[in-house]
């Protein structure tokens, strides 16, 4: 019983957080007029890779992940600016992975949101690391 109801609440829970994160994007546009960007841009990002997400993969090869040479991330930006949802296209990476980088790049403040008509939009951003080397 009390596992039924808990499951219920957190079922709840997990519905009003979701739309409660959407209802700033009734639209996630794909090609804004204007994507969004990263502080200063291709700088910007690199460094941030560099500095927070390097790492978080370091220790996921230590936690038995295979070597990871490139990375495709799909980031949902919103209208303000903040990253709300983040995806990873390649590669397949393991639960523990997916939490510690998801945590980190939800965190990431600095986006300049998509524009549309020359107003703020949410956006879908695509980011690519390459060559990633490992010493």
């Amino acid at each position: 019983m009390f596992r039924s109801i808990a499951i219920l609440i957190i079922v709840a829970l997990s519905m009003r957080l979701h739309s409660q994160t959407n209802s700033i994007c009734e639209k996630v546009y794909d090609t804004p007029d204007s994507l969004a960007k990263y502080k200063d841009g291709k700088k910007s990002i690199s460094k941030y890779v560099n500095d927070k997400i390097i790492p978080i993969l370091g220790d996921c090869i230590k936690q038995k992940m295979e070597l990871v040479n490139s990375m495709t991330i799909k980031f949902t930006i919103d209208l303000n600016g903040k990253v709300i949802a983040v995806d990873y296209l390649k590669p397949v990476l393991t639960d523990y992975c997916k939490g510690k980088l998801t945590a980190e790049l939800l965190k990431m403040d600095g986006w300049h949101p998509g524009k549309m008509l020359d107003k703020n939009v949410c956006s879908i951003f695509i980011y690519q690391i390459a060559g990633i080397r490992w010493e």
